[in-house]
Parts: structure tokens; C-alpha cells; sequence
């Protein structure tokens, strides 16, 4: 009975032994990787992977060297990585804190001589690392990683392969958040330029970045999955010097936006451009007192229409800057404020009787540019015919005159002041 057990065991231990096989030396009767199963071309890239593992173990004399060690262990040797592709798939903005978040991913690729094997041997080409723990990857984090804002950012390794030739693959997943220099000067179409870094903390001066493609260490970022009212004006990638280390390098993504707020800037202009409008038509509505009531509804509409501008002010304003818009509406309001006083003058001044009539050249040249110009006009005063000395009639064409004339310059100091500040 014991030796029935015996060699049952044995048989059973056999059996194990045929169905393990940690060198996958089945390999050897595969004549196309094609042909494999997709378990069993996992269990292919295992054994490949622990092969590897040993090997390095052995050329650098530590356990788990492959998932501990960088490539090269000399002295004065650096790791170059190759930055291939930064792609920006999302954006979005905290117009509180003035922030810019984006997620995305940085291709990345470099040598490790560690992962180098016969592609007639393991039937194989390229070797798919399931996690990126398993293997040793360069440690690039966000500049804030060792900081109370690491909740914040977060860098991931995916997609790492690895090619016989030693040439290794990766897809840095990040999201990150950055404070932004705003420029408010076209509100509501203001830009705002934020700034990104990723650095190594451990391996600081050990990682070399280059930049493909690109020209002197800078290359644009792919921002066309991103969709958003923002318009990304400009973008880039590059390399630089830590400030904390010359001889160590980052790299720094830059975005560059604008926002896309057609409806917002119609919201604002049009009413403001309706009362500009109502202030230099005013002339042409007729005597003094009509002038003077659609000047005064004009502000009104303007102080309505400034009070609707300031609810849509961000909450903690705009710093130094201040937006054209409200130079716009202020240089607006300035215009109709004089041209008011300039009508409410001269209409008291028409009001006055005067005795002795004004010279005859004046008169002619205020008959004249009344007749051109057609903008107000005032009823003459009625006098019995018998007095000579009343001049009011005379007075009060010469009154017109000057405010048909300070309109007209009024126009011309607008139109001009508006060019100004548009441009």
C-alpha cells in the first residue's frame, strides 16, 4: 500500500514537472508567433520577462535589479529619454483661483540594455511589461509631487513595451494644475498663459530629455482632442534648467489660451453702442431741450448697462489690468457727460436777451452751417417788428451753430477714441 503511494506521488510530481515549465521550451516547436494563443503567448512573455529578470540580477549583483536599478550604474553615466509626443486631451479653468488644469500624455522612450534577447530564440520582437512596478521606469512627477499639492497632480506609467534591441516604450498619463498669468486686457475674450513642469526627483541630474521632434529643445503640443470655449492660441514643450540645479533638467509645457465668449461680448458692446449712438444722433432730434432729455436717457442706459458689465467681473477682479471694455465705457460715459454739459450751456446761454447783435460775419457763418449741417435748429423768438435793439434771433442761430459744431467734434473725438482703444 505505502509503495502504491509512493509511485503515485512520483508519477503526480512528473506530471507537474512536464505541465510547469518555467523556460517555456515549447517555444522551440513554434514556428509562427501568429499561431499562438493569446494565454499562451502571456505565459511566452513571463518567462521572457524572468529570463531578463535572472540575466540582470546576475550583470548588476542585486535581487530584483530589473525593478530597481536604472540602466546604467557607472559613474557619469546619463539615461537619455526621448520625449516623442505630448498630447493635451483635456482643459478646464477655476476662474476663482485663477488655475488651469489639463490631463493628458507624454510619449516617452529610452534605452535599457537589460531587456535585450534573441528574437529567433523567444520567436518575439517586442515584450509587453504588464505593470510598470515590475520594471524600472524614470521616477517624472509634477514639480508640486513632494508638496501639499501632490492630491492634485499625478503621473502614471501605461503602455511600457520593450523591443529586443533594448529600446523601451512608455505613455506617461498625467493631470496637473498650474496658477496662470491672465491677461484681461479683451474681456471677455481674455488670454490666459499657464506653465507645467516635470521633473525627476530621485535622478535629477541622471535624466537627459531631448525633444522630438523639435527644433533647439522645443516642439509644439497636440491640443486637438481638447474641446472647450477656449482657444489655444499657442503651445509648446521644452526642456530646460531646474532653478534650484543647473545641471538638472525639466520639462515645461506651456498653454497659451483665449476664450471663445462670442454671445458675452455682443451682451456687453451692444447696449453701450445703442446709447453712444443715442448721444451723437442727439443734434438731429431737434431743439435744445429734446437734445438735452435723450442725452440724459442715453447715460441713464449707460449706467444700466455698466452695472450689468460689473455682475459679469470675475469675483476677484482683475488685478492691475484693466480690460479695453471698460476704457470703452468709461471714455463713453466721459463723452456724453461733456457733450451734455456742452448742450445744457449753450441752451441757458440762447436763453439770454441780448440787445447788441452779434458781427455780421458770425451770423452769416452760422446761417451757412446751419443750412449744411441740418442737425437742431430753434424757433426764433416772436418780437412785435418795432424794436430794433433785440438781437435774439441773430444770438440764437450762433447758438446753434456752436452745439451743431461740438457735436460734430464730439463724433470725430469718439469714432477716433474708439479706434484707439479697439486697437
Amino acid at each position: 500500500m505505502a509503495l502504491a503511494l509512493v509511485l503515485a506521488a512520483a508519477a503526480a510530481a512528473a506530471v507537474n514537472a512536464a505541465v510547469y515549465d518555467p523556460d517555456c521550451k515549447w517555444r522551440a516547436n513554434v514556428t509562427d508567433i501568429d499561431d499562438i494563443a493569446h494565454h499562451k503567448y502571456s505565459v511566452l512573455e513571463d518567462c521572457l520577462f524572468y529570463k531578463l529578470s535572472k540575466e540582470a540580477d546576475q550583470m548588476q549583483g542585486k535581487p530584483n535589479a530589473l525593478m530597481l536599478l536604472p540602466p546604467t550604474v557607472a559613474a557619469g553615466e546619463t539615461l537619455e529619454v526621448d520625449v516623442q509626443k505630448v498630447v493635451v486631451r483635456q482643459m478646464w479653468m477655476s476662474e476663482v483661483f485663477k488655475e488651469m488644469h489639463i490631463n493628458g500624455y507624454v510619449g516617452l522612450s529610452w534605452k535599457d540594455r537589460r531587456l535585450r534577447w534573441d528574437q529567433i530564440d523567444w520567436k518575439t520582437d517586442t515584450l509587453n511589461i504588464k505593470s510598470f512596478g515590475r520594471l524600472w521606469v524614470p521616477d517624472i512627477n509634477s514639480e508640486k509631487f513632494q508638496t501639499s499639492a501632490q492630491s492634485v497632480d499625478y503621473t502614471n506609467y501605461q503602455n511600457i513595451e520593450a523591443r529586443m534591441t533594448g529600446n523601451v516604450t512608455a505613455r506617461l498619463e498625467f493631470r496637473m494644475q498650474a496658477q496662470c498669468e491672465i491677461d484681461y486686457s479683451d474681456y471677455p475674450n481674455d488670454r490666459k498663459h499657464c506653465c507645467f513642469k516635470l521633473r525627476s526627483s530621485l535622478y535629477k541630474r541622471y535624466i537627459k530629455f531631448f525633444i522630438l521632434p523639435g527644433q533647439d529643445g522645443v516642439s509644439s503640443l497636440d491640443v486637438t482632442p481638447i474641446r472647450t470655449n477656449w482657444h489655444i492660441e499657442n503651445s509648446w514643450v521644452k526642456k530646460q534648467e531646474m532653478d534650484d540645479d543647473q545641471k538638472a533638467e525639466e520639462l515645461e509645457i506651456c498653454v497659451t489660451a483665449r476664450r471663445k465668449s462670442t454671445t458675452l461680448s455682443i451682451e456687453l458692446t451692444i447696449p453701450v453702442l445703442i446709447s453712444a449712438l443715442l448721444i451723437l444722433l442727439a443734434p438731429f432730434f431737434g431743439k435744445f431741450q429734446q437734445q438735452i432729455n435723450v442725452k440724459m436717457f442715453s447715460i441713464l442706459l449707460q449706467f444700466m448697462c455698466f452695472q450689468f458689465l460689473a455682475n459679469k467681473t470675475p469675483q476677484v477682479g482683475f488685478g492691475e489690468s484693466v480690460p479695453k471694455i471698460y476704457i470703452f465705457y468709461a471714455f463713453t460715459l466721459g463723452v456724453s457727460v461733456v457733450s451734455l454739459i456742452a448742450t445744457v450751456i449753450i441752451s441757458a446761454a440762447a436763453r439770454v436777451v441780448r440787445k447788441v447783435p452779434p458781427a455780421h460775419r458770425y451770423t452769416l457763418l452760422a446761417s451757412v452751417l446751419n443750412a449744411n449741417v441740418c442737425c437742431g435748429f430753434e424757433e426764433a423768438p416772436v418780437t412785435d417788428g418795432t424794436s430794433s435793439k433785440d438781437a435774439s434771433a441773430d444770438w440764437l442761430q450762433i447758438h446753434v451753430a456752436l452745439n451743431n459744431l461740438m457735436s460734430f467734434c464730439a463724433v470725430i473725438v469718439y469714432v477716433i477714441g474708439a479706434i484707439v482703444i479697439a486697437f
